[in-house]
């Protein structure tokens, strides 16, 4: 578990949703605000989410609310086992997430990095790549939307949707910064960050046959680091890291030095699901000693006496 405030839980993501028209609400929570989406669905009624608050989740939140529903993407193993005391029904498995720290100095950085790691990025910084760094415009239509579409469709995952990345970077023109590596003039790596307080988090990264020979996207992370680690930032969240399904990807992002943070799956409270708990399996009562009385027979359903 990270200290760092999740993006999904900032200010930026927040001014984010409302420029789209989403409803949100701020509850001022046991160990301080917690960014709710809200939501009226047929048949269910008012349903809120919350994703990865920090501290405690008060069980009366779903009636302060006014919700039906209330869902809760959990941002630490320890944050599910309270849901789970307080009648939360888990409806999915947790995952984990790459947590970045820029602790320390440069020297600290590249001592946290792996051996395969460090030397891909001098092969990187050998290979003479031009590399800038801009502003990500609000722009649904920006090319490097269209290469991460075409990198979902072949890689079979989800991301963020273009229109709430394009409203992060028009919510707060500084916040969201591209990193791109070019080779000969043209474009052959890039990666994008959202700087969120004193937290950073990576949203997209691509590169092309050269920029994947040209040992790029190392290169270009060292850069955010020290960019980033320069404007204040201490923690980059590097996202989802499945080390079975995306095994390249887990050891790209574990090798820059990340650590693995799982998270604390998804919970569900709604008013009715208590009924559905399973009940506890029945244990057997100790053979009883010949001279005692017959035990009581219980009622069907509950536990002998």
């Amino acid at each position: 578990m990270s200290d760092a405030l999740p993006l999904q839980q900032s200010p930026l993501y927040a001014a984010a949703l409302a420029r789209l028209g989403v409803p949100i609400r701020v509850i001022h929570g046991p160990d301080g605000p917690i960014l709710v989406l809200m939501r009226r669905l047929p048949l269910l009624g008012q349903v809120a989410l919350v994703s990865r608050p920090k501290g405690r989740i008060d069980a009366g939140l779903r009636k302060t609310l006014g919700a039906r529903i209330l869902i809760v993407n959990a941002d630490s193993a320890e944050q599910g086992q309270v849901l789970a005391k307080q009648g939360f029904f888990r409806i999915s498995a947790p995952r984990a997430h790459a947590h970045l720290s820029l602790a320390g100095t440069p020297s600290d950085w590249l001592s946290r990095m792996q051996g395969k790691w460090r030397n891909r990025l001098r092969h990187g910084q050998r290979q003479g790549l031009e590399l800038r760094t801009n502003p990500m415009p609000a722009d649904c239509n920006h090319w490097l939307f269209h290469h991460e579409t075409a990198q979902q469709k072949a890689r079979a995952y989800r991301n963020l949707p273009p229109a709430l990345i394009a409203a992060m970077a028009g919510a707060d023109p500084t916040a969201l910064r591209l990193f791109t590596a070019r080779k000969d003039g043209k474009i052959c790596a890039a990666m994008l960050f959202a700087n969120h307080e004193n937290s950073a988090t990576y949203l997209i990264g691509w590169s092309d046959a050269t920029g994947r020979k040209t040992s790029a996207h190392p290169v270009l992370m060292w850069q955010a680091m020290a960019e980033l680690h320069g404007s204040g930032v201490t923690d980059i969240d590097l996202g989802h890291c499945d080390q079975t399904r995306n095994p390249g990807l887990a050891h790209f992002k574990l090798g820059s030095g990340a650590r693995l943070c799982p998270l604390g799956g998804t919970w569900i409270t709604a008013p009715g699901l208590g009924l559905l708990r399973p009940r506890k399996p029945r244990v057997p009562s100790p053979p009883q000693p010949a001279t005692a009385a017959p035990a009581q027979a219980a009622p069907r359903g509950f536990p002998a006496p």
